[in-house]
């Protein structure tokens, strides 16, 4: 599981999502799912951005494992136990 870094930059990491290959989600506790190659679902997200429950909580998933790597500067490992 991957989540987004504290303090990262927004604009920097939805430009990095547009250059990925696949498409990136981001996933809530609620189970709303986000897909972040969307401009709508970019809008949605960066007007919740001071939401700072979504972005400690909320889970990065790529259907393109590539991604991970074009992302890692963004994404912190978790693991579940």
């Amino acid at each position: 599981m991957m989540k987004l870094k504290q303090h990262i930059d927004i604009l920097d990491f939805l430009k990095a999502v547009q250059a990925c290959q696949g498409e990136i989600f981001l996933k809530t506790e609620e189970g709303d799912v986000l897909n972040l190659s969307s401009m709508l679902s970019q809008y949605i997200f960066i007007s919740n951005v001071r939401n700072e429950n979504l972005m400690l909580t909320g889970v990065i998933e790529s259907s393109c494992k590539e991604d991970y790597d074009r992302l890692s500067e963004f994404l912190c490992q978790t693991y579940d136990s």
